[in-house]
């Protein structure tokens, strides 16, 4: 009886291994598919002319382009290939929409950046571009939206564990995620709204 009952024990142990090991090379190879493409030749719809990406020995990218537009598509194309779930977090942020996806934790920053407005500062703000930076920031985000488009099923791996996917990218969510920057390096903004209060 004992024997046959470590015989069940190693079985079921090295079934539970097995399983482990599988989910870990899975998660392995599913993280790697998300990793930014380095080398060779990228094919994708929106641009004029060629870009050239071209990484320093730090992987900083350099683009060259024939024209402005292409270059920002590039620019908007490149980012969200490195960057798109950190760009996916800080546009939520600044929209109050981070509870969402990480739950009622993150009421309290949401309710504080909906009451500030940045989202509808950026909506608004995007309305009153001119006509030439508007076209600079939607080349921008059919840049980014390009990649979305391509890499449905090879986002970053936060976008699979949260169960989520990223919606179509804005010119005002780049604004957004300005504002939102703006708001988290100045330290007085709290200050001046408690001045703006007591004016009042």
């Amino acid at each position: 009886m004992g024997r046959q009952a470590s015989k069940v024990f190693l079985i079921v142990l090295l079934v539970v291994v097995l399983v482990l090991l599988g989910a870990a090379g899975w998660l392995y190879w599913r993280a790697r598919e998300a990793l930014p493409q380095y080398a060779g030749e990228v094919r994708v719809s929106g641009l004029e002319h060629p870009v050239t990406v071209l990484r320093d020995a730090r992987a900083v990218p350099h683009l060259y382009a024939e024209s402005l537009a292409d270059l920002l598509f590039a620019q908007g194309y490149v980012t969200a290939q490195e960057r798109l779930w950190q760009m996916d977090t800080l546009r939520r942020m600044a929209r109050g929409e981070l509870a969402e996806i990480f739950g009622r934790r993150m009421l309290a920053l949401d309710k504080e950046n909906r009451i500030l407005g940045l989202g509808g500062v950026a909506e608004r703000a995007a309305e009153l571009l001119d006509t030439q930076s508007r076209a600079q920031f939607e080349a921008y985000a059919r840049g980014v939206n390009a990649f979305i488009e391509t890499h449905r099923n090879h986002l970053p791996l936060e976008f699979l564990l949260l169960g989520y996917t990223p919606r179509p990218w804005t010119p005002s969510d780049t604004l957004a995620v300005g504002l939102n920057m703006f708001k988290l390096l100045s330290t007085t903004w709290p200050w001046e709204l408690l001045r703006a209060k007591v004016l009042e």
